[in-house]
């Protein structure tokens, strides 16, 4: 029974029917009883043959099919009786998706048409002033494209912009482009575009970034498993205009769409569009706008920069400085504290100490790019004699130093190998126990100590610092170019000498009254140098482990105003900062290009919030939580002050 005639007269057998069900119920019923034949089979008696429909429903399925479809129940055994076999014959041997892709795929290309085209979200033009209310219309015909999928592999598709005759406006399947700029449409769309012709499914993005994240896969292994394992070869169609056709995922295509799908979910969680230039190259598009990002994550904080919880916020009895009553000695303040702490990972930056710039293939960023004509070594201002091929000046020593380091990176397996058989062949010479070397006068070199240092190659930044809660919640981050210094903990290069700590703090009531930091007697000593009143307010012991085998417990900073032990409030708590909380970003270490790596950092401490928190952070929520945890801050400190 396969003939609408045949279909008809079993419906009209039932009244009332015919009236009631239309082609969208019949077809939700043939594909929803399609999914359930094996729940249909395995309640039939053992001697029914699965190969037929049996003639009834089980009660179950009947009462599921009817609150669906919204139907009476002698209605749904009406449309058993009458599309029974065609369910039971439904999705056969893939009769469905795969005939459906095999339709497309041998007859669809010659007509531009594909079982995945990628269209605009909408076929008006929306832009504020236009007064054309027609349909859009595509004057350039669908182009070839490149669709890469989790399911399907890699598709050939087309895809299809839209031109608005009034306004000149062209809408594309992400984006419109107005007056040479693109602006991303509100709705992060199912498939992104990474390239000109090549787009990636966002679920095939998802699974990057998790790549990513928690097993530290380079985009350069990502899209290797997926040519290797998921793309799907025998897929792709042998019809000659797509011969020419590379269906071969790029490690650049899997940047670009981490990139790409971070920033569109960055922008939909604060509400704001994205907007980036329509012309340039695809690799210096979204530079702006990550830079921009960086600094404001950075100078904002993570998204749970307002989290706080009983492991992180513990109430404790704290003395009352200057208070004589017996009963009044101690009150119970609810503690704020953070740790601070430096991640030895690093990544290319400029050559020129602390300079925060980014690089393009080069040793000195744009800024300083006229240094790579200087005499590489540090200190050095003479030209260098570039003309011969070499980095360094006229100096004998400078030139010594570039050529024995160019030794080494020639034949350095050869220049290890001469080292060892050089070392086994000093004689040693034993001598009597009563045997006392003759006084030897201590000689000292005329040119000084100080030994010369070049940098040939490409510098690196010293360490990432971040600032976590005592349960693991990483609340912000910063890149320290240099070194890890008092200085840059308090007064950070990169952002025009802000007070990191105020930075990341800055609203009324939310610094914290504990800071962990394992130099924290050297900040105490600047703080009180400058007269911050942070120290009048904040406290800053060292952590138990450094205090007790890295400090010397000489002076009154390390002895008295850092000392854990006399912090009475903290006693009884375990290591302020989880090592777990850490130890995966070690792994990130040179899996990104310089630029990208604060991309993948913020998202990373972002994601690794949301998986210890269990929660789906929106920019709405981050607002709000920042703006109860201040009134909570505000509401604890005027209790407090109100107590006499």
């Amino acid at each position: 029974m396969d003939n609408f005639n045949e279909i008809y007269a079993t419906l009209s057998a039932v009244p009332g029917l015919c009236d009631s069900i239309g082609m969208e119920k019949g077809m939700a019923f043939v594909r929803l009883a399609g999914r359930l034949k094996d729940a249909i089979t395995v309640v039939q008696p053992p001697t029914h043959d699965a190969a037929d429909a049996p003639e009834h429903l089980p009660d179950g399925i009947r009462t599921f099919l009817g609150s669906a479809i919204d139907l009476p129940m002698e209605y749904i055994d009406g449309c058993w009786k009458a599309f029974s076999n065609i369910v039971w014959k439904y999705d056969e041997d893939g009769k469905t998706k795969g005939s459906d892709a095999e339709a497309f795929k041998r007859y669809g290309l010659d007509n531009l048409l594909s079982s995945r085209m990628l269209f605009p979200p909408s076929h008006y033009c929306n832009t504020p002033g236009c007064t054309n209310t027609n349909t859009l219309r595509d004057k350039a015909g669908p182009l070839k494209a490149v669709l890469y999928t989790l399911s399907d592999g890699a598709c050939a598709t087309f895809s299809t912009h839209l031109s608005c005759p009034s306004c000149r406006a062209r809408y594309y399947p992400n984006y419109v482009v107005r007056d040479g700029t693109r602006t991303y449409y509100d709705q992060i769309p199912s498939a992104v575009q990474v390239a000109e012709h090549q787009y990636v499914e966002r679920a095939l993005l998802n699974l990057f970034t998790n790549l990513l994240l928690i097993s530290w896969t380079s985009a350069t292994n990502g899209a290797r498993v997926y040519n290797e394992t998921l793309s799907q070869p025998e897929k792709r169609p042998d019809h000659p205009d797509w011969m020419d056709t590379s269906f071969k995922l790029r490690p650049e295509h899997v940047w670009d769409g981490f990139l790409l799908i971070s920033l569109l979910e960055d922008y939909e969680a604060r509400g704001a569009t994205l907007r980036v230039p329509h012309t340039g190259d695809q690799k210096d598009r979204f530079t702006a706008v990550m830079q921009e990002r960086n600094t404001r994550i950075q100078l904002c904080g993570q998204p749970e920069w307002g989290h706080y919880c009983t492991k992180c916020r513990a109430a404790a009895r704290c003395r009352r400085d200057g208070s004589t009553a017996p009963r009044l000695i101690f009150f119970v303040e609810k503690l704020h504290v953070v740790v601070i702490d430096g991640i030895s990972i690093g990544h290319p930056c400029c050559g020129v100490l602390h300079c925060p710039n980014s690089l393009n293939r080069h040793r000195f960023c744009t800024a300083h790019a006229h240094r790579h004509n200087v005499c590489a070594v540090e200190g050095c201002e003479v030209a260098a004699d570039s003309d011969d091929g070499f980095m360094t000046c006229c100096d004998p020593n400078h030139r010594l130093l570039e050529t024995t380091h160019n030794f080494k990176k020639r034949d350095k397996a050869m220049f290890q190998l001469r080292t060892n058989i050089t070392a086994e062949e000093v004689e040693e010479l034993e001598l009597p126990s009563d045997t006392t070397d003759p006084a030897c006068p201590a000689a000292k070199d005329p040119s000084g100590n100080r030994k010369i240092r070049a940098l040939f190659g490409r510098r690196k930044t010293h360490n990432e610092q971040i600032m976590v809660r005592p349960c693991g919640v990483i609340v912000a981050r910063a890149t320290f170019f240099g070194s890890e210094t008092v200085t840059q903990t308090v007064v950070h290069l990169e952002f025009r000498w802000w007070d990191m700590l105020r930075k990341v703090f800055r609203a009324d009531g939310s610094m914290p009254h504990i800071v962990f930091y394992d130099n924290n007697c050297t900040l105490y000593k600047h703080l009180v140098r400058i007269s911050d009143p942070l120290v009048e307010t904040v406290g800053f012991p060292v952590d138990v482990f450094h205090w007790t085998c890295k400090h010397k417990k000489e002076g009154v900073e390390c002895a008295y105003h850092c000392n854990p032990l006399l912090f009475s409030e903290l006693l009884g708590a375990s290591d302020p900062l989880p090592p777990s909380a850490l130890q995966p970003l070690y792994d990130l270490d040179d899996i990104a290009p310089p630029i990208r790596a604060a991309c993948l950092c913020d998202r990373f401490l972002r994601d690794s919030g949301h998986h210890r928190l269990g929660v789906q952070t929106s920019g709405q929520r981050l607002r709000q939580t920042q703006r109860e945890t201040t009134e909570q801050w505000q509401g604890d400190e005027q209790a407090r002050t109100g107590c006499h």
